[in-house]
């Protein structure tokens, strides 16, 4: 847009200067550390029976699932898309026990299909003398009475085969503690008993899941499976976010292993072992959106000119406490004396954005940039809220930006000064229009047609859960670039076009970009108000943009955020201040949940078994791509194996290496990535020479697998007897087998 004329010689930001700063943050001070609430029972704290720390850390690792875990992040985030569409329902907004109480009806099918699924498994299994089978009798027993599981709800298969998948391994566990001597048939519950404790822990599970969503998940989760863990052997949990996906995955997990492996615990405590204790927290998320609509409303009342120096003062802790990792450095140089250091250099920085006149000059471009089309028209919003609005998310936004920096920041006047002083300039360049900045200013995001972020959904004020941004990018997208951008299934874009039905190249698509606030879910993304309800997302379409990404999508590769280093497949949850893309085109399938990759790239390291499993999954456009090459339409054709091979070996290589280096470190079969290096490498000429034979010599049974009704296919390569030893001298050719439709280690 035009820089309006006249306007660059009294831009808001042209001669800035801090004012006198205030005076030195206070010293070090201790703090008490604080009571935490547990919400779980006194199982994870007390003494338990546990008849073999090593037996009860390996099969805790066994445990691990990365399909539940992820089904687990499905239902996360449907749970947050339901909340805040259910929100519109209500004349006002409801209160947190009626948002709780809708989402547990919500969610009440799933946990009676679970337990109705738990149960026919376990019927399966009575009478039989599992103890008295001989190990492959009693695998394929297993393996029947979990294949004929028939689930009465559709779109939540990968949750409940995730808990049938538990109940497998926990019967056979209990078998394997009887036959390696550590317990008697007496000591071990009967398997139905056994189950049915398992089934008791579905419930809890998904009352996690609820407060996950509503990120109402307390703290004390973390230090309490931490106690967990050490009972049953297990040096450090994995998951860093207690409310991740992950960390619910891994607290359920752990809970299943204390089944066998902490079995006086229900004993002592009786029927309260599996109950969750009812907790209460603060809802520093609630309170966060309270004091930014009190903050707007004030700001939009100061006379022209005004210093808002108490009212960004009384904002900050809000935004602050939102942000828990930064408690600790905060208190540590007293809290309020830098609150007010902060605030009064913020105050100082925006004192030319309040009043009537800067309102005028804020609030026309915002209404420029289509904001009719967000909800801006229906709200009969006055030009200073919207420009008082514009204001508060350019302090929040600074102020985020602060709580990301190092604690040694906060302990240096000069330090703290100049980073305030930065992310207040970062922020105002993001939040407030071009219009009103200096043309030349080197921290605007885009170099051609801006837009600014603007808090969504507008129906939800002022419960607000995300920033979308005003410009909607109308690009082509090549296959060259979609084939350089990865997505979180472990593909690439290019994939996830194509299996959704894109032809021909370019594509003609429109591009929608997002920001996290503090709260914010993938699910409440798909809860965005300027998208024809028609074309309703799914939380899995929504993708990190990071500068590299935005520089090869959108040309713009200042929209882009950095961002820690995720995970090789799969998505953390979404990080306050980070961008997320969203593309759209009539040329776009919808995507059907049941035939939906979470992840076509699966990796199972079992230490103690000695074993090794990659499994890779392939679309149904895939599998039939390989069908064409093995058998050609023309007579006179020969199949193309090189060609097959090559296909292959694009699914894993790109990103199989970082995953088996983590996976080492992490089961200490190397001690870095740099020691894991050599092994990883040996594994992978291992994993082409065993494709290249299966290939060569069993190609037919590939195309008999892609020829079945199933969508897709899983090519599933074993390594066995896999130790450290092995690892540095020849690693043998894993054994490799092929199934249609998508598998998970358990079925």
């Amino acid at each position: 847009m035009d820089v309006q004329s006249g306007f660059a010689s009294e831009a808001l930001f042209s001669g800035l200067s801090l004012a006198e700063p205030p005076a030195d943050p206070a010293s070090p001070q201790a703090v008490p550390e604080a009571t935490l609430n547990s919400p779980f029972p006194a199982r994870f704290i007390a003494e338990a029976f546990a008849p073999e720390v090593e037996e009860g850390a390996a099969f805790f690792a066994e445990l691990e699932d990365e399909d539940f875990a992820d089904s687990l992040e499905q239902l996360i985030n449907d749970a947050a898309a339901h909340q805040l569409a259910d929100q519109r329902n209500w004349s006002s907004l409801p209160a947190e026990a009626d948002a709780r109480a809708s989402l547990e009806d919500w969610i009440e099918p799933v946990a009676t299909e679970a337990e109705r699924a738990l149960d026919g498994f376990a019927e399966r299994l009575l009478g039989r003398d599992i103890y008295g089978l001989p190990a492959q009798d009693f695998e394929q027993l297993l393996d029947a009475a979990s294949n004929e599981a028939q689930y009465g709800l559709t779109g939540y298969e990968d949750f409940l085969g995730g808990i049938i998948r538990a109940g497998k391994k926990l019967v056979s566990g209990a078998v394997g503690l009887v036959k390696k001597g550590i317990a008697a048939v007496g000591k071990v519950l009967p398997v139905n008993l056994l189950l049915n404790k398992l089934k008791g822990l579905v419930r809890p599970l998904l009352k996690r899941v609820i407060s996950a969503a509503m990120n109402r998940l307390p703290a004390s989760v973390r230090p309490l499976a931490r106690k967990l863990a050490a009972k049953l052997g297990v040096a450090e949990a994995e998951a860093k976010d207690h409310a991740s996906a992950e960390g619910l995955a891994e607290v359920f997990e752990l809970e299943v292993a204390a089944l066998l492996y902490a079995p006086e615990a229900e004993e002592e405590l009786g029927e309260s072992f599996f109950e969750p204790r009812e907790y209460e927290s603060t809802d520093s998320l609630a309170a966060l959106d309270t004091a930014r609509a009190k903050f707007t409303e004030r700001l939009a009342a100061m006379p022209d000119g005004s210093t808002p120096s108490a009212e960004v003062e009384q904002f900050l802790p809000a935004v602050m406490a939102v942000q828990p990792l930064i408690k600790l450095g905060i208190s540590i140089i007293g809290r309020q004396r830098v609150v007010k250091f902060v605030a009064d250099i913020l105050a100082n920085l925006a004192k030319g954005l309040i009043g009537e006149g800067p309102a005028r000059m804020l609030a026309t471009p915002v209404a420029d940039l289509g904001l009719k089309v967000f909800g801006f028209e229906a709200e009969a919003e006055s030009d200073r809220m919207r420009a008082a609005e514009a204001v508060a998310s350019t302090v929040e936004g600074a102020t985020l930006r602060l709580l990301e920096l190092p604690e040694a920041v906060f302990e240096d006047q000069l330090q703290l000064a100049a980073a305030v002083q930065e992310a207040f300039v970062e922020a105002a360049a993001a939040y407030l229009p071009d219009k009103v900045l200096h043309q030349d200013l080197p921290e605007r995001e885009t170099a051609g047609e801006s837009g600014v972020w603007v808090l969504m959904p507008r129906s939800a004020k002022p419960r607000y859960r995300f920033r979308k941004y005003t410009r909607v990018f109308a690009i082509p997208i090549t296959r060259q670039a979609a084939r350089a951008i990865r997505w979180s299934d472990g593909g690439t874009l290019e994939g996830h076009l194509l299996d959704r039905g894109v032809r021909r190249w370019p594509l003609e698509a429109e591009v929608d970009l997002f920001e996290a606030i503090p709260g914010t879910q993938f699910g409440h993304l798909t809860q965005d108000e300027a998208t024809d309800e028609a074309l309703a997302a799914d939380s899995s379409e929504f993708q990190l943009l990071t500068p590299e990404i935005a520089g090869l999508l959108l040309r713009e590769p200042g929209l882009g955020k950095a961002s820690a280093a995720g995970p090789a497949v799969g998505r953390a949850r979404p990080e306050v201040g980070r961008r997320y893309f969203r593309i759209r085109s009539a040329a776009l399938g919808r995507i059907n949940r049941t035939k939906r990759l979470a992840r076509r790239l699966r990796v199972v390291l079992e230490p103690s078994k000695r074993r090794l499993l990659v499994q890779l999954r392939l679309s149904e456009r895939q599998a039939q791509q390989l069908l064409t090459l093995l058998q050609p339409p023309s007579p006179t054709a020969r199949r193309d194996l090189p060609s097959v091979l090559a296909a292959l070996r694009q699914l894993y290589e790109p990103r199989l290496p970082q995953i088996l280096a983590a996976r080492m470190v992490r089961h200490a079969l190397a001690k870095d990535a740099a020691e894991a290096a050599a092994p990883v490498e040996a594994l992978l000429k291992a994993l082409a020479a065993a494709l290249s034979k299966f290939l060569t010599q069993r190609a037919a049974q590939l195309a008999a697998a892609v020829a079945e009704p199933a969508s897709g296919i899983t090519i599933s390569l074993t390594f066995q007897d896999l130790t450290k030893e092995k690892l540095g001298a020849t690693v043998q050719l894993p054994e490799v087998a092929v199934q249609a439709g998508w598998k998970s280690v358990g079925q």
